[in-house]
């Protein structure tokens, strides 16, 4: 996915801080079957098959779609846990893909902060929480902007006509503009889209450009022809590596997190190793090193003491720990969704001049 390509590269020379602690040492031998994207958890893998004696064989796929369909080729019985994104492990579960985790056999998941402890509606657990950011957020040159920025109503105010810059991702501008017009994330009625719509193309005369991606808002802030930008967290840490004078907002309206992490496959082979494995991918040490290996913040509370200044401050901790408990979590809202979301941002974006 390229947002942990370009998280692990911006993430790259950061140091870290760990303590002495080790994980139990429980030996289960044997080996497990595990579906990753590309060079995502490896550099856990080594610690995890030397402290439980069991191999990891990893096979790497490209999205969440092959992942599933590599289930199905394989037949259940072959693959032990599969890492999905956001959405996905309820694709998986009513597909029969996958088993609820008992939670009670992770040692570490009690320490998981809050939000990422929450079962799903039906009262299972379908995923834990290996990585997360955050989207939806604003970023802004206080310098330029003449004072701080706390809201969707502070950068449509009006005041910054034509130094805003936006994302060219129907979906998050159907959410960001879901939270300006004070709704819920979530499933929405006719008469919500069409206020959606309204939302939009008030704002959208006051806006500079749209862009593609964040190496470009990067360039835009960079060179002055943007103050304020949409971003996510680690589109932020990007542009703030590069030097760029800039802040980050959790905006007041609310915004909403992307999660990815491990599942049981359905009739693993192996379930004492996979159970083993999400712990570990769990643990405060994995955690703590996973900010190091790919710029995320952490899921586990306990990872944050092993977090030396320099990396919690360049990850964001405090704020993101500041703003957990008003996260909406996003989540496959159906093809339906997509297509409105699409059709309303095509008509806002023909507005920009």
């Amino acid at each position: 996915m390229n947002r942990r390509q370009l998280l692990a590269a911006s993430a790259a020379g950061l140091t870290l801080g760990l303590t002495g602690r080790g994980w139990a040492q429980e030996k289960l031998g044997g080996s497990i079957n595990v579906l990753s994207w590309g060079n995502y958890i490896d550099f856990a893998l080594p610690a995890f098959e030397e402290k439980h004696g069991t191999k990891v064989n990893i096979d790497y796929y490209a999205s969440e779609k092959e992942a599933m369909n590599k289930i199905r080729a394989a037949g259940l019985g072959t693959y032990d846990v599969v890492f999905l994104g956001v959405g996905y492990e309820e694709v998986a579960m009513r597909q029969g893909l996958i088993d609820a985790i008992d939670v009670d056999r992770l040692s570490n998941f009690k320490d998981m902060y809050a939000p990422f402890q929450k079962p799903k509606e039906s009262g299972q657990h379908e995923l834990v929480t290996y990585s997360w950011g955050a989207n939806g957020l604003i970023a802004y040159n206080p310098a330029k902007t003449g004072g701080p920025i706390k809201s969707w109503k502070d950068v449509y105010s009006g005041k910054y006509k034509g130094r805003i810059g936006k994302i060219d991702k129907a979906n998050e501008q159907a959410y960001r503009s879901c939270f300006q017009a004070g709704f819920e994330y979530g499933p929405l009625t006719e008469e919500q889209w069409a206020t959606i719509a309204k939302t939009l193309e008030a704002d959208m005369p006051q806006v500079r450009t749209i862009y593609q991606h964040y190496d470009e808002m990067a360039q835009l802030l960079a060179a002055g022809e943007i103050w304020i930008a949409d971003t996510d967290d680690g589109g932020f840490r990007q542009a703030k590596a590069k030097g760029l004078p800039i802040e980050l907002v959790y905006p007041e309206e609310g915004f909403i997190a992307w999660y990815d992490g491990p599942c049981l496959v359905k009739d693993a082979p192996n379930p004492d190793a996979a159970y083993a494995l999400l712990d570990h991918m769990i643990s405060p040490e994995t955690q703590a090193q996973l900010g190091k290996e790919l710029g995320y913040a952490p899921a586990n509370q306990k990872a944050v003491p092993l977090l030396d200044a320099e990396l919690r401050a360049t990850l964001g901790v405090d704020d993101a720990e500041a703003n957990l408990n008003r996260v909406q979590f996003q989540r496959n809202l159906g093809a339906a969704y997509e297509t409105k979301a699409t059709e309303v941002w095509q008509k806002a974006k023909a507005l920009v001049r």
